[in-house]
């Protein structure tokens, strides 16, 4: 009902306005801000060898599940990899992913550049998952409609909220596109039957800092009037 001239809604029908949480307009950033705020995340890929504490990740997803869904499902399941040494016992199972994509389709792997990260794990370099000290992975439904879009929007809010606890984050399309497909990962990962990985994100503390912001390609723009 309308409170001193503004209409009040709850965002969702069985919420009263009094669950909800109140607006801190000190808090609200103006354009610029924004526009800092976004531009200021990068991709990490360097990490250093500090572990990442669990109530930073909780924290992180707690943020996170406060992303938009079609029609509010929530269909989003998180799972993290703790520890390097588990990231990277999992990250050899992409590896043998790789290498199978190599034989099976040698066009497409080395298009992904696949011989190359083969190549450069055997000398001991991981350009799997960078050696990072912890994964999130987001998972849905197979079926669920929602899932798919409603995963990447939630990791994505987790990767623009990572440096405001002092950590960096690179999406690592490398494991997750293993873990959709390939048997012996799944399993690794104690894969449930009609679930789906839609995302998986490296995170740690950045080995480097940057002072600069990279430009961008200027947007392309249809306008339909």
């Amino acid at each position: 009902m309308p409170q001193g001239g503004v209409r009040v809604e709850a965002p969702v029908k069985k919420l009263a306005p009094q669950d909800c949480y109140q607006v801190n307009k000190e808090l609200v950033l103006d354009v610029e801000q924004t526009e800092h705020f976004l531009r200021y995340r990068r991709s990490i890929r360097n990490y250093k060898s500090k572990a990442v504490e669990k109530e930073k990740i909780e924290k992180l997803i707690h943020i996170a599940s406060h992303a938009p869904s079609g029609h509010n499902t929530q269909p989003v399941h998180w799972q993290v990899i703790d520890g390097k040494e588990k990231v990277t016992e999992l990250s050899s199972h992409v590896i043998d992913w790789m290498k199978n994509l190599l034989k099976a389709q040698p066009d497409l792997a080395k298009m992904m550049h696949l011989d190359m990260i083969i190549a450069a794990w055997e000398m001991g370099m991981d350009v799997v998952s960078r050696r990072a000290p912890a994964l999130v992975l987001v998972n849905g439904g197979s079926k669920d409609p929602f899932a798919d879009s409603a995963c990447k929007i939630a990791m994505t809010f987790l990767d623009l909220s990572a440096p405001s606890l002092g950590l960096g984050s690179c999406w690592n399309g490398y494991f997750n596109r293993a873990a959709m497909s390939w048997e012996p990962l799944q399993k690794a990962l104690g894969f449930p039957e009609g679930i789906t990985y839609y995302g998986t994100m490296m995170l740690g503390y950045p080995k480097y800092q940057y002072y600069r912001m990279p430009n961008r390609n200027i947007p392309r723009v249809i306008w339909t009037d």
